[in-house]
């Protein structure tokens, strides 16, 4: 039966419901040697005086410091040794005056001495000491409880304990220390589509994300994290996971997971039965099916199973919980602001929260919305922040300030930013850059509205018109600014099953045959190759393209990357997809080729002056990168890789 979600409540409402929890800090002693970085629970006072006994500074000779006045080198003063001190023993031996004894760094004073007169200073005489030089009371003597004495404070509660104070506590014979507890946070994933990292994937199943993401955010946090596992959509078996959380007396738990309104979702009927449900639902995008419960006295969050979505609702709500608990401070720089590079739309009714990269020009920072759906894993590592749309607002225009809310601290951001046409060559190129880039599938059109917008620093495109490969695609958008580098070649053509089992031979066996297939989203190049050559077989059969594309089971069916088509023919689930041979070897796939085409890079000029862009075309033009092409099943180099083949009217020739 499936559950509808309960009112759904503002953002703001749900933060008080939080801070409705009286939760306190705990504390724990912990081992010195485990207690760096800890922050003191109470203050801390010395057990015994540093040093406990009165030690030696200095190799020589313990002395009455009056028998010393007046010596110096022509006229030394002689004294009875009397026998000799030993490091870590205790001594009975007593110096009266005109007496002493040898006495190592760090031993502890005879009885009678008051000073060490150093063994520079001396020349032995078989049972005498000449002393050349005179000592004062305390000369070279370190006294008991000098250091530290016993009963003083030595350290304050609330102190970051350093190597520095650890030394401290060891040398007042603390063996452990009270220290704050960090908040232990117990994290649970649902789902029985999830299998653990490191294990077998068995078809219709995925990786648990959520576990790590949401373990490493609680460490990031302050808080301390314990991993439960994975639990099925099961009644008994989720039960018994959220009682092993109370009885552990974790200070939170946290799922993901089961929080819709599904049928088989079903974490709120086990709250209702363990404690009280203070909300299901939350008037934001992502992240409206979050549970909020009071498991007596212990919060308990139930985020949504896409991991974007989770970790936003985390950042969002959790975070701030952890942190108080755990007694950090809030982060700096948690925002910045930035101009919008393009209009970005709401639905309108709840806040939504936009996954967007940063892009640095001339200064200023501008925030490109990363297009992904929620359960995109990729789209965290490629966002740099969220930008907040509020309820009841419809857009943002393009060249709006915004605030970006920072996913990390400090925002590392790349040093050349990639937004194209997907390709097993562009990957092995980037590799062969030595620095950081971030990299976007957009499709070819994707890539040149991204420089259009001086968003992307470089565009892969290969764009099909019949004068030309790419730049008649470019000379028509009347793009200034620009470059475009040679780049290799590839084959597209159809990715099919092994053997190719349906006998397909061309694009007419698609019609004639039946089959089912998927297609490349729309604004790829592939896409618009692919529509042009169905518009040659539509003329052949004496029919309208529209009617053909509808007699062709999948057509419609549109997935970003070569990859996604590969592994649907390879799954079974299409007979045929449109895409290039490198991916389909790789998979093991069968492949008919229709068409060699050039993908080429699509740069800003400003770029190519700088040393990054040198580095980028010194590479395109590389021995490295021509041999991985030569080597790459359907990829072959062109001659004169890298040169410029076509420049805006304000650029160089």
């Amino acid at each position: 039966m499936r559950k509808e979600f309960r009112d759904l409540i503002d953002p703001e409402e749900f933060r008080k419901l939080i801070e409705g929890f009286s939760l306190e800090r705990k504390t724990e002693r912990v081992p010195l040697e485990g207690a760096l970085g800890e922050v003191t629970a109470e203050n801390v006072y010395a057990r015994s005086d540093v040093p406990p006994f009165s030690r030696s500074l200095m190799d020589g000779y313990a002395v009455v410091a009056s028998d010393t006045y007046g010596a110096d080198e022509e006229n030394p003063n002689r004294l009875s040794i009397g026998g000799e001190v030993k490091i870590g023993e205790k001594s009975s031996l007593v110096v009266t005056e005109g007496e002493t004894v040898e006495i190592p760094t760090g031993a502890g004073i005879p009885a009678g001495a008051n000073a060490v007169e150093m063994v520079e200073d001396t020349e032995r005489n078989g049972d005498d000491l000449l002393v050349k030089s005179s000592v004062v009371p305390g000369e070279n003597v370190l006294s008991a409880g000098t250091d530290i004495a016993t009963g003083d404070l030595i350290i304050r509660k609330g102190k970051e304990l350093t190597p520095l104070e650890i030394a401290k506590l060891a040398a007042s014979g603390l063996e452990d220390v009270e220290v704050e507890r960090p908040p232990e946070v117990g994290v649970i994933s649902t789902g029985p589509e999830l299998v653990s990292p490191g294990g077998e994937l068995p078809e219709a199943t995925i990786y648990d994300v959520n576990s790590s993401l949401l373990i490493a955010g609680v460490k990031e946090a302050g808080g301390r994290p314990h991993g439960m596992g994975i639990v099925n959509d099961d009644l008994d078996e989720m039960g018994e996971m959220i009682d092993r959380g109370l009885e552990k007396e974790y200070d939170v738990l946290i799922s993901s997971g089961s929080t819709s309104a599904g049928p088989h979702d079903m974490v709120y009927d086990l709250l209702e039965d363990r404690g009280k449900l203070l909300a299901h639902g939350v008037k934001i995008k992502p992240g409206k099916p979050t549970v909020l419960a009071d498991l007596d006295g212990t919060p308990f969050f139930g985020l949504p199973g896409n991991p974007s979505s989770a970790y936003v609702v985390y950042m969002n709500f959790v975070v701030p919980l952890i942190r108080k608990l755990a007694g950090e401070k809030e982060p700096e720089n948690t925002s910045l602001e930035a101009k919008l590079t393009e209009r970005t739309t709401s639905e309108g009714g709840r806040l939504e929260q936009k996954f967007v990269g940063i892009v640095d020009r001339g200064g200023e920072s501008r925030a490109y919305p990363i297009n992904k759906v929620s359960g995109a894993v990729t789209l965290l590592s490629q966002a740099d922040g969220y930008v907040k749309i509020p309820e009841g607002v419809n857009y943002l225009e393009r060249n709006e300030d915004v605030d970006v809310n920072l996913l990390t601290g400090d925002v590392d951001l790349p040093k050349l930013l990639f937004i194209g046409s997907n390709c097993v060559g562009l990957n092995r190129l980037l590799e062969l850059l030595p620095f950081e880039v971030r990299s976007l599938s957009r499709g070819s059109l994707g890539g040149v509205q991204a420089i259009e917008n001086d968003v992307a620093d470089v565009a892969g495109i290969h764009v099909w018109s019949e004068d030309g490969y790419n730049v008649p695609l470019i000379e028509d958008r009347q793009l200034e600014g620009v470059k475009l580098l040679r780049g290799y070649g590839r084959e597209q053509g159809l990715i099919l099953p092994p053997d190719n089992p349906d006998e397909i031979s061309s694009l007419e066996d698609l019609v004639e045959k039946d089959l089912r297939i998927v297609n490349r989203t729309s604004g790829s190049g592939t896409r618009i190759l692919f529509d042009h050559l169905l518009g040659k077989v539509a003329e052949g059969l004496g029919t309208e393209i529209a009617e053909l594309r509808r007699k062709i089971p999948g057509y419609e069916v549109e997935l970003s990357t070569h990859n996604a088509v590969a592994s649907a023919v390879r799954d079974g689930k299409a007979r045929a997809g449109v895409g290039i041979r490198s991916v389909a070897e790789a998979k093991g796939l069968g492949f008919l080729k229709l068409q060699h085409e050039e993908y080429d890079f699509l740069c800003r000029e400003d770029l190519l002056k700088s040393s990054v862009g040198e580095k980028f075309q010194e590479v395109l033009y590389g021995r490295d990168f021509a041999g991985i092409i030569e080597n790459t099943p359907g990829l072959y180099p062109r001659e004169g890789a890298g040169e410029v083949i076509y420049a805006s009217r304000s650029g160089d020739d």
